[in-house]
């Protein structure tokens, strides 16, 4: 078994085993320089001479053939996408992953909660995927996890990411393995395009603002100035989709309970709707707010405790 993995993956033309998924994987070209080999351009380009087997998988070439100076070769890479708002994790699973039931992966692969909501401004990276074919049969979800992760644990992974019910793979059978552990090099990334530039810089100043603003809008609260809150918050009422969850939140609902204090419930109950929205178990505690306020919250949907 593990010889047949192995021989496959470092040997046999790529197109017999496995290919990148263009669907949801972007490539690079390269030319090849004087010198050049296939563990020299993964060690620049992804930082470890060992995927090396990725260039191979893409251009189904040998690894024993020589480069030659000037040829051009296709680099799959992992692609960074800058959220738009209402963007969500299912959806970019479904776009980029081939399934929105793989949302909780991309939240792992990034370091996210799967629960909690997308800023817009967000970057999100969609690792490479790699279709493996298995050439014998069966072969073990776990010796292809080591052959590809180094580690056989990462079968069940493998298991879950293909919606599986069995730890092997029938001969001609294919599964997508995400090779998230797989990051570009330092300054390998591609420069975001510019609608993508401006939401990253939106949200950049969206959350250097808040930093001051949530402090003075507590503390005039607390005074009784509901003015003051309006005066601080009113501007950051449009950058709400681009905050975190948590500053979100709370800007949305002292604004939304300056409102009620000022007697527009039709103000506040959109904006206690939109943190909501991004936050659909928040909770307001009694002891916290006024019945007024809390009567409009729990009239746009809110819980109370």
């Amino acid at each position: 078994m593990k010889l047949t993995i192995a021989v496959a993956l470092l040997v046999i033309v790529a197109s017999r085993v496995a290919h990148a998924q263009e669907a949801t994987n972007d490539t690079v070209v390269l030319r090849v320089k004087q010198g050049d080999s296939l563990e020299l351009i993964a060690a620049e380009l992804y930082g470890d001479r060992t995927k090396a087997l990725l260039i191979v998988i893409e251009n189904k070439v040998l690894r024993t053939r020589p480069l030659r100076p000037g040829e051009r070769l296709r680099a799959p890479i992992s692609r960074e996408v800058t959220t738009a708002p209402g963007d969500t994790l299912e959806a970019l699973a479904g776009t980029y992953l081939g399934s929105a039931r793989r949302a909780p992966f991309l939240a792992d692969f990034n370091g996210i909660s799967a629960d909690d909501s997308l800023p817009a401004g967000t970057i999100v990276t969609i690792p490479l995927t790699i279709t493996h074919t298995a050439a014998a049969a069966p072969e073990l979800l776990s010796e292809i996890a080591k052959a590809y992760f180094g580690d056989a644990r990462h079968a069940e992974m493998l298991r879950r990411y293909n919606f599986l019910d069995k730890r092997t793979l029938d001969k001609n059978a294919s599964l997508i393995v995400p090779m998230y552990q797989v990051r570009l090099a330092p300054g390998r990334q591609p420069a975001p395009d510019a609608a993508s530039k401006a939401r990253r810089d939106h949200r950049r100043d969206a959350s250097g603002r808040v930093v001051k603003a949530l402090p003075a809008a507590r503390q005039a609260w607390k005074g009784g100035d509901y003015a003051g809150v309006k005066a601080v918050l009113t501007d950051l009422e449009p950058d709400l989709d681009y905050l975190d969850t948590v500053d979100a939140t709370d800007v949305g609902v002292l604004l939304g309970a300056t409102h009620v204090a000022f007697a527009d419930e039709t103000r506040a109950m959109a904006m206690f709707k939109r943190v909501i929205d991004r936050q659909p178990h928040y909770v307001l505690k009694r002891y916290d707010w006024s019945p007024r306020v809390l009567a409009v919250w729990e009239k746009a949907g809110g819980q109370v405790e």
